[in-house]
């Protein structure tokens, strides 16, 4: 191995090291500015009606609810407000 392919190697190593580090700071930053998503449960009630109330620890689809009569938890959302 002559002292060129060394340079060389150790110039490709560097841009691939640069590179990788500009992808891992990008997707940081992108994270960063993402809005915290509101996690939202439905309740469909007996006679028919849906409530949707912000999550409890806890809620699981196929749940009994005491909101309301025959309250069964139909479903779990997570919502990110669009601007």
């Amino acid at each position: 191995m002559t002292s060129w392919d060394v340079v060389i190697l150790t110039g490709i190593a560097l841009i691939m090291l640069a590179f990788f580090t500009y992808m891992f700071w990008r997707e940081t930053a992108v994270r960063g500015r993402e809005k915290p998503a509101e996690i939202y449960t439905v309740i469909r009630c007996g006679d028919g009606t849906e409530r949707r109330r912000k999550y409890q620890e806890g809620d699981y689809v196929g749940k009994q609810a005491g909101e309301c009569a025959g309250g069964l938890v139909v479903g779990i959302y997570k919502e990110v407000r669009q601007d």
